[in-house]
């Protein structure tokens, strides 16, 4: 019976967006830090970088808003007391959103004040953490290496990947973003490390991709702990590790080739960029990151 949900109101000219959940709530000591940066994950699993509440945050300045925790709210539900966060937008909806018409809307932020407004948000935070999660497959320029070596390297027109992962919605943009950079390439998806091993069994993958952590209702495998079992079966394919936590080492060790931290590239060339490095990988020695 529980529940994550998304309201919205309008009061005095001002938009208010609600989002609100039924799970076990967020402890009162590490509320005063909660938009801080880097925050210690407070999940089970410990995922994330602790930067997505700092992010929200700098997105709702720049729309010239506000954000914060509601100390009142409660689920309802018994043991489980959940959390409400609250954006407030300042500024008065443009009538236009709330009704049907049949010219092109003006885009409600010019591009001009769009990259001041990229500019801002990448400023605000880190610039290693987000870069590198943005930006991972850029490296060879930066090292010097996007030279005619690089140009010269192709990738295959038929190889078969799988990539595992237990969110379906970034399966569905994997794919979409491994078809606009190979439209030849046959993907397969898995939402646990098990399913994998199975997979395995009946077909043969040029690249599989594994996630770290994959929720289950029973425990399930990680992504390490998966390679290790693809690698005891006797499994040659290239592994590439994905996390959006630093975990290259212990995947390297395990026995994968590559590995990403997310989220990865959605622009054809840039997956391209970052599939070539991949498919380029060996165990020995790992320059795409």
């Amino acid at each position: 019976k529980g529940f994550v949900r998304l309201r919205a109101s309008m009061e005095d000219d001002d938009l208010y967006l609600y989002v609100e959940d039924s799970g076990p709530g967020i402890p009162a000591d590490k509320r005063e830090t909660l938009f801080q940066k880097f925050q210690d994950s407070l999940d089970l699993l410990n995922q994330g970088t602790g930067i997505g509440l700092s992010l929200c945050q700098s997105l709702v300045n720049l729309l010239d808003g506000d954000i914060w925790l509601d100390d009142s709210y409660d689920s309802g539900l018994e043991g489980c007391p959940g959390a409400r966060f609250v954006i407030k937008l300042n500024k008065p909806v443009r009538p236009a959103l709330f009704k049907d018409i049949d010219e092109e809307a003006k885009p409600l932020v010019s591009a001009e004040n769009r990259e001041t407004s990229r500019s801002s948000l990448m400023g605000s935070v880190n610039g290693d953490v987000v870069n590198r999660s943005v930006t991972a497959m850029d490296v060879g320029a930066e090292n010097g290496n996007d030279s005619d070596e690089e140009c010269k390297l192709v990738l295959p027109d038929d190889l078969r990947v799988l990539f595992v992962d237990d969110d379906m919605i970034l399966r569905k943009l994997f794919v979409r973003g491994v078809k606009k950079a190979n439209p030849g390439w046959t993907v397969s998806e898995a939402a646990s490390g098990e399913t994998a091993l199975q997979l395995v069994d009946e077909h043969e993958y040029d690249i599989i991709f594994l996630d770290q952590y994959m929720a289950s209702v029973s425990k399930s495998l990680l992504g390490t702990e998966t390679v290790r079992a693809l690698r005891s079966k006797g499994v040659k394919s290239i592994i590439c590790g994905l996390s959006a936590n630093d975990i290259e080492k212990p995947f390297m060790s395990a026995g994968a080739n590559a590995f990403m931290i997310k989220p990865f590239p959605c622009k054809g060339d840039e997956m391209r960029s970052a599939l070539l490095r991949i498919w380029n990988s060996d165990t020995d020695s790992l320059e795409m990151i």
